[in-house]
């Protein structure tokens, strides 16, 4: 009798132990198959890009894609993101965004840039006055701007000013940057000036 029950007790555990296993194989393919679509993506975008660069029409990355590269901003430390047009959600988990409202790259007027903080635009919380991030266009061209401010902005208290005059450079995230919670009405907002 005693050997049954430890029997049983051990078929349950084994049970128990090949359901877990089962569920911790799960979430490894779920997160993984999440990574390699998002490393699809990125290179998929940057065919686009080059394609845009090489015939100076629009490519979408993917033939449903409701965006495609517009421009490609290289930080100071050297990488490169590939900005899709608009700040859609679908657009922006993809890459940083261009608003539809601001300026081209190099002409006079804001060029504003939204980006998730805690992927495509990390890189800001590191940023320093003085700095040059690099914009390039779709016709290949290359701005070079010059971080001359950051700042906190709360959402619900000041909208966004679109000046007309100067080419500057505005880059906009959520804040604070390791926050548990997303949503928030704080953005971290840069402010660069066009070389």
């Amino acid at each position: 009798m005693c050997k049954s029950k430890f029997a049983q007790r051990n078929r349950w555990l084994n049970l128990c132990a090949g359901l877990l296993l089962i569920v911790a194989l799960a979430c490894l393919i779920k997160a993984s198959w999440i990574s390699a679509k998002a490393m699809l993506a990125q290179l998929l975008i940057a065919q686009a890009w080059e394609h845009t660069l090489a015939t100076g029409t629009n490519s979408k990355p993917w033939r449903w894609a409701d965006t495609w590269p517009v421009a490609a901003l290289t930080t100071p430390a050297g990488d490169t993101l590939y900005v899709l047009a608009g700040t859609s959600g679908q657009a922006l988990a993809f890459g940083p965004g261009l608003l539809d409202q601001s300026a081209a790259p190099g002409q006079p007027g804001s060029t504003i840039i939204a980006g998730h903080r805690d992927t495509h635009f990390v890189f800001l919380e590191n940023l320093q006055k003085g700095d040059v991030i690099q914009l390039q266009n779709s016709d290949g061209h290359r701005y070079r701007y010059k971080i001359e401010q950051m700042e906190i902005v709360d959402s619900g208290k000041r909208s966004l000013y679109l000046q007309q005059q100067n080419a500057e450079l505005t880059l906009i995230t959520c804040y604070p940057f390791h926050a548990l919670n997303s949503g928030g009405p704080l953005r971290y907002v840069v402010h660069a000036a066009l070389l």
